[in-house]
């Protein structure tokens, strides 16, 4: 088991993907020097995608089965992590 303490531990931030689906690795690809991206099961039933500060901090949330859009993870990165490199 892996804990989100050690995913962190970079200082960088991180998107964890919880239910497998590539448009969510794809949604934070452009920040691949600024936030790491892992896939990790989980019994989580209320998100697919936790976009995490590096200080642990849950900055964004994606719902459960809620389509990628400008208002959701497409945008976060940038908020939280300034131009994509």
């Amino acid at each position: 088991m892996t804990r989100s303490a050690d995913l962190l531990r970079e200082g960088r931030g991180l998107l964890l993907d919880l239910v497998d689906r590539a448009q969510v690795r794809d949604a934070a690809a452009a920040w691949t020097g600024r936030v790491n991206t892992v896939t990790a099961g989980t019994d989580r039933v209320d998100a697919d995608a936790l976009l995490i500060r590096p200080d642990g901090c849950v900055a964004r949330a994606l719902p459960t089965g809620q389509d990628l859009d400008a208002t959701t993870l497409v945008r976060a990165p940038g908020t939280w992590f300034g131009q994509p490199a």
